[in-house]
This record gives C-alpha cells, sequence and structure tokens, in this order.
C-alpha cells in the first residue's frame, strides 16, 4: 500500500518536477448533463437545471478519489444566450482540488424552429490546488521532492467549447484547462516543483432515435473522446434510453488512456419525474479481475432539478395546434358541404333530364304543326326554345360552380395560415374604407410567397335565411377577391369559398357580428 500511496504522491507531484496526467474527474453523468464537459452546451435544452454529482471511485482502496459538483445553468429569456455556473472539489489523499466556474453561451440558430443551430460557450474560473503532505504516507521521509507540511496555490483557468445541432443529432468539441498554467512549490530544499494543469479536449457525438406509437421511446447512441498530450487517446462509447421520459438507463464501455488497464464498464439507472425532477445512480467496474480485486468498483450519484419553460415555443406549438384542429373542422365542414352538394346536383341533374325530355317532345310537336305555316305555332315553338336555352343556362351555370368547388377542395393545401380577415355591415357586400386599407396592407404578406394560394372564406351571421346568407357570403368573397385583384394579385391564385353561416366563430346559432366577415387564409404546398 505504501508503494502505491507513493505511485499516487509521486502522479500529484511529478518525480521529473512536473505532472502531466489526467487531472479532471472523469464523470459519466455527463450522459444527463453535457453542460459538464461542453461549455458550449449551457441553456440549449430551453429549460434551466440545477445539479448535484457525488463520485466516489476505487471503494476497495483507502483514501480513493471522491468528487463533488454543483453546477447551474439556464438561457436567457428572450435571448439566444445561455449562463451557468460551476462549483467542484477533487480530493485524492494528500491532493484537494477545489475550483469554480462562470459560463457564457451563445446559440446561433440556423432555422426558425431551432432546431438547428451553432452554439458556442466560454467558462472563466480558478482552480485552487493544496497538498498535505502530513497526511501522506511515505517511505523516505527525507524525500527531497517533499514540501513543507502544507503546500497550496491559486491560478485561472478557463474552458471553451462548440456544438453543432440538427435536429436530433448533436456534434461537441470542448477544450478544459485551457491556460496549461502552471501551479509552483517549493520542497523542503527550496527547490521549485511545477503542478501543470493540463489541457484536456473532448468530443461528443450523439442522435436521440424516437420510436413507438407515441414517440414513448428514446435510444441515444453517444460516442466521447478524451484527448491529454503524452496519453492515449480514451474512447466511451455508450447507450442511453428512455420510456415516457421518466425511467431512463444507460451502459457504456470506457476505454483504458494509461499503461495500465484502466477501463471500465458502466451502467446507469435514472428517474425523471414531470421533467422537474431527475435522480440517477451509476455503477462502473474494470473488466480486469486483478485490478477489480484491488480498485473496487465505483459509483456516481446524481440529482437534478429543472425549472422555467419556453413560453415563445409553447405558445407557438399551442397556437399551431389550434389552428391544425381549425382546419381539420373547417375541412369536415366542405366534405359535408360537398357530399350535400352532390346530393342536390344529381336531383337538379335527374330534374334537368326531365324537362330536357319534355321539351324535346314538345319540339317534335312544334316540328309536325311547323308544315303547316300556323304563325301562332312558330312563336310557341320560339318560346320553348328560350326556355330550353334559360334552362341549360341554369344547368351550366350551375354545374360550373359546383367544379370550381370542388377544384378548390382538391387544391386545399396541407398547411394554412391564416393572415387576416375583413368585416362587413349587416346585410352588406360593400368594403368600407377601413377594411380596403385593411387588404392594404396584407398586400406584402400575400404576394411575399409566388406559389401561395389565397382562399377566401366568406361568412355570414345566423339572422335571416340561410339560402341568401349563402349568396352573401358569396359577394363578400367576390368583393374581396375584386379589391385584391385591383391590387396587383393574380386572379388564379385567389379561391373564393362561400360558407353562409356554416362557420360561425361560437360554433352556435346565436347572433353573432363577427360572423359577417371573410377569412383570409394563405396555402403553399
Amino acid at each position: 500500500m505504501k508503494l502505491f500511496l507513493k505511485i499516487i504522491f509521486g502522479a500529484g507531484l511529478g518525480l521529473s518536477l512536473q505532472a502531466s496526467a489526467q487531472q479532471l474527474p472523469v464523470l459519466s453523468q455527463y450522459l444527463y448533463n453535457p453542460y459538464l464537459y461542453n461549455p458550449a452546451r449551457t441553456g440549449d435544452s430551453g429549460m434551466g437545471s440545477i445539479n448535484l454529482n457525488f463520485k466516489r471511485q476505487w471503494t476497495s482502496m483507502p483514501y480513493a478519489p471522491v468528487t463533488g459538483m454543483l453546477t447551474m445553468e439556464t438561457p436567457v429569456n428572450g435571448t439566444d444566450m445561455g449562463i451557468g455556473a460551476m462549483l467542484y472539489s477533487d480530493r485524492t489523499h494528500i491532493i484537494n482540488r477545489v475550483g469554480g466556474m462562470g459560463t457564457y453561451a451563445y446559440h446561433i440558430p440556423f432555422s426558425k424552429d431551432f432546431v438547428h443551430r451553432l452554439s458556442a460557450g466560454i467558462s472563466l474560473g480558478f482552480i485552487h490546488q493544496s497538498f498535505d503532505f502530513a497526511a501522506a504516507t511515505v517511505e523516505n521521509p527525507n524525500d527531497a521532492q517533499l514540501l513543507a507540511t502544507t503546500a497550496r496555490g491559486t491560478s485561472f483557468d478557463f474552458s471553451m467549447g462548440l456544438n453543432y445541432r440538427w435536429k436530433d443529432l448533436n456534434v461537441g468539441l470542448s477544450m478544459l484547462q485551457g491556460l496549461n498554467n502552471q501551479i509552483r512549490f517549493l520542497s523542503a530544499f527550496g527547490q521549485e516543483v511545477k503542478y501543470i494543469n493540463t489541457r484536456h479536449f473532448m468530443t461528443n457525438v450523439s442522435y436521440d432515435f424516437n420510436f413507438g406509437a407515441k414517440k414513448d421511446w428514446m435510444v441515444r447512441p453517444v460516442v466521447m473522446t478524451r484527448l491529454i498530450p503524452s496519453l492515449p487517446v480514451q474512447a466511451e462509447v455508450s447507450v442511453v434510453g428512455s420510456w415516457k421520459r421518466l425511467l431512463w438507463a444507460s451502459l457504456g464501455y470506457r476505454s483504458s488512456n494509461w499503461q495500465t488497464a484502466t477501463s471500465a464498464i458502466a451502467a446507469s439507472l435514472g428517474v425523471e419525474l414531470k421533467q422537474r425532477i431527475f435522480v440517477a445512480y451509476n455503477f462502473e467496474i474494470t473488466p480486469s479481475a486483478s485490478l477489480l480485486s484491488a480498485l473496487g468498483t465505483q459509483h456516481e450519484f446524481m440529482m437534478s432539478y429543472r425549472f422555467g419553460k419556453d413560453d415563445k415555443k409553447e405558445k407557438e406549438m399551442l397556437t399551431m395546434r389550434e389552428e391544425i384542429e381549425k382546419l381539420k373542422e373547417i375541412d369536415r365542414l366542405l366534405s359535408e358541404k360537398i357530399d350535400q352538394t352532390n346530393t342536390k346536383l344529381d336531383t337538379f341533374t335527374s330534374k334537368t333530364n326531365s324537362i330536357e325530355d319534355d321539351i324535346n317532345d314538345r319540339l317534335d310537336k312544334v316540328e309536325k304543326n311547323a308544315n303547316e305555316g300556323n304563325a301562332a305555332l312558330t312563336k310557341k315553338m320560339q318560346d320553348q326554345q328560350d326556355l330550353m336555352n334559360a334552362q341549360q343556362q341554369t344547368i351550366n351555370k350551375n354545374t360550373k360552380d359546383i367544379e370550381e368547388l370542388r377544384e378548390a377542395i382538391k387544391k386545399q393545401p396541407m398547411k394554412y395560415k391564416k393572415m387576416g380577415e375583413i368585416n362587413f355591415g349587416n346585410n352588406s357586400a360593400d368594403l368600407s374604407a377601413a377594411e380596403k386599407s385593411k387588404l392594404d396592407a396584407l398586400k406584402s404578406s400575400l404576394t411575399a410567397t409566388p406559389d401561395a394560394t389565397v382562399y377566401l372564406y366568406g361568412n355570414a351571421s345566423t339572422d335571416g335565411d340561410p339560402n341568401k346568407n349563402l349568396e352573401l357570403s358569396a359577394k363578400r368573397c367576390i368583393a374581396v377577391r375584386k379589391h385584391l385583384v385591383s391590387l396587383g394579385l393574380p386572379s388564379d391564385k385567389i379561391i373564393v369559398l362561400p360558407m353562409g353561416q356554416e362557420n360561425t366563430v361560437s360554433g352556435t346559432n346565436a347572433v353573432n357580428t363577427v360572423d359577417r366577415r371573410v377569412d383570409i387564409m394563405l396555402s403553399e404546398k
């Protein structure tokens, strides 16, 4: 045991009067709190968090490393920034490190929905290093490398990182202990001893796979590497899974970064309550049976509280859901109206055929009497011909109206956006000066997307005759359409859909002045 403690002591001070080894604690809970290793992840989840981490290594070895960390990070409301702070203590027998960091991160969005962005972060702070030589167990108390009873020093430090996110993919790069500075001590014989806070380079790649009928299940592969000058590259591969963001688990393997087999197999379990409180436990063992017997197992605990929410995104999602539900209801009503119109069309066609047969019979009679030169009969034949023409015009008009309605429904896009509404007076289809000004103001928005189609949903209040209200809603649509065409909008991109009194705001038959309107919807395929 004395020899092993001497090795630890030598790694802390460096027998060549310098230290260049892995000094930062190796934590597994970065899988749940990526801010631990990358400042760029500060506030990028949309919620703030307070996290407490504790790790006990090598339980079979006396004076084994014990690490504690307290972190806090949160987005700054209304901005693309995040701020955070970290306090930590890492003690290994006679070597004790206490440090603190303040962090600032900026998230550069590449898309409006914020799922594609690049984040950059920087942490500034201090490291206080102390050595309690009175507690050391050594073979030669007169060793020239020994210092006085206690030695300590403080230095400034900084870390920085980048993180690229595209949907559920995260790719991160960070540098910790960036100053690579030295803490200097004097040995008992006045000889200078240097302790170097070596730079640590970390890379991280992860992707969330969501599946299940309601996307209740998530699997996240994570690959991380640590690069420390003069040490082999250390790689870590883990798989994190969750169910309904309630139960969490992970399993991973960490390779060795030293001359001895210091690799580890890690597994964790966690519980998250209402996306606010998160508790996790991580257990590690080394695959080497001899080292496992000598060193023992490792244990890591994490407790986290998340606070706040992204109000902007919540409101956007709520508004989107409401609009989708409204559009679904409009689609349902339009489908019902099409079915009713088809039924009326079939009835009208049947009656029209009967009328045509009757007219043909009458024409046959007129033709039989035409040779008799009866002027009265000739006039009657002309009257019958005029009646037939009028009936045919009615048939053609109704058929055209139905076909236009069907084409409007077929061209109905998958996404809608309500641009505004134009209001009318009681039993009126005339545009007031104020409503014309509203249409003038909407011109730039309606012409911003050349491929967009403008749908005019005409409405009427429930007072009066339903058939007249349907006709009135059509006149209101036509009045708006004429004004939009006069502003330069192409007429073939404006679809008129009269709804009559079927699309009330309240969903009831109650008379409401706000139902005397035309809704302007923008749709793009």
